[in-house]
C-alpha cells in the first residue's frame, strides 16, 4: 500500500473488524508506515483513558444490577425526567461514556449530526450509516446527536419481524433537543435482545413528532420492504432520519 490507510480503516483494524486478508494488509502497512503508527497509537490511549475512566467491570455490574431489578418495578423506567419506551426486544442498561474522541456520524443539514457508538464487549466503536454492524455477545449502543437547527430528537428500533420499539420519547411525543450546542448523548445504553437484523432510527425535527404515527411510518416501511428490515428506507417521518442496521448474534 503505497498511499497512507484512512482513519476509518485503523479504527476498525484497532477495534479487530477487518477481515481476514485486509487486516493482514492493513497491519503491514503500518508497520512500514510512521505516520500510521501515530495514529493507531493515539487510537490505543484514547482506548485507554476510556477504560481508565469507565472499567468495563463497573458497566457489568450495572447491567447486572438491571438484570436483577424486582419485577414489581414499571417496565417503562423514569431517567431524567424522560420516558423511555421499550419493547420485549430491548433492554435499557446503565450508563457508560463513549470512546472514540472522532467517531464517525451522519452529518446533516445546519451542522446537525447523529452517531451511534456500540461497546460492552470489546473496545468501543463509531458505527457508520448505510452499512451492517455485527454486534458481539453482550455488546450495548449509545446513541447522540448534535441538534444543529432541530428542536426535537426521536430514536425508534426496528426488529426483524417488524416490531417496532419506541426508545427515546416523552409523553408519546419526540423529546425536546438538549440546550446548548455540541454532541448531546441519549440517556443510557441499550442492549438488544434476541438474533437477527435490528434497524435503529434517529429523527431529529423543527416540530414534535407523534410516537405513534412515526410507528405505523415504521410498519408500514417495513411492509413495503416485504418484511425484510435490511431492505427498509426512509420511514416517512416528517424529520430527519439516520438508520443504522445492526445484526445481533
Amino acid at each position: 500500500m503505497s498511499a497512507h490507510l484512512s482513519e476509518w480503516t485503523l479504527r476498525r483494524l484497532h477495534a479487530g473488524e477487518l477481515p481476514g486478508k485486509e487486516a493482514e494488509q492493513a497491519r503491514a502497512h503500518v508497520s512500514g508506515c510512521a505516520e500510521c503508527q501515530e495514529l493507531v497509537k493515539g487510537l490505543e490511549a484514547d482506548q485507554a483513558r476510556f477504560e481508565a475512566q469507565v472499567p468495563f467491570e463497573r458497566f457489568e455490574a450495572g447491567v447486572e444490577r438491571a438484570l436483577k431489578k424486582p419485577k414489581t418495578q414499571p417496565s417503562r423506567p423514569l431517567l431524567n425526567g424522560v420516558l423511555v419506551a421499550m419493547a420485549a426486544s430491548v433492554l435499557l442498561v446503565v450508563l457508560v461514556r463513549p470512546m472514540l474522541s472522532q467517531p464517525p456520524t451522519n452529518r446533516l443539514k445546519g451542522g446537525a449530526s447523529a452517531e451511534l457508538r456500540v461497546g460492552g464487549g470489546g473496545p468501543q466503536r463509531g458505527v457508520l450509516p448505510g452499512g451492517t454492524e455485527e454486534l458481539e455477545q453482550d455488546e450495548k449502543v449509545r446513541l447522540a446527536y448534535v441538534s444543529g437547527p432541530y428542536r426535537y430528537v426521536l430514536a425508534m428500533s426496528v426488529d426483524a419481524a417488524g416490531e417496532v420499539s419506541d426508545l427515546y420519547a416523552q409523553d408519546g411525543m419526540s423529546l425536546p433537543v438538549e440546550a446548548g450546542p455540541g454532541r448531546h448523548w441519549l440517556p443510557d445504553s441499550l442492549a438488544f435482545t434476541g438474533s437477527g437484523y435490528e434497524r435503529v432510527v434517529m429523527v431529529l425535527s423543527d416540530r414534535p413528532l407523534s410516537v405513534e404515527a412515526v410507528r405505523e411510518s415504521a410498519r408500514s416501511a417495513w411492509e413495503a420492504a416485504g418484511g425484510k428490515v435490511e431492505n427498509m428506507t426512509t420511514l416517512g417521518s416528517g424529520g430527519e432520519e439516520t438508520h443504522w442496521l445492526l445484526r445481533k448474534p
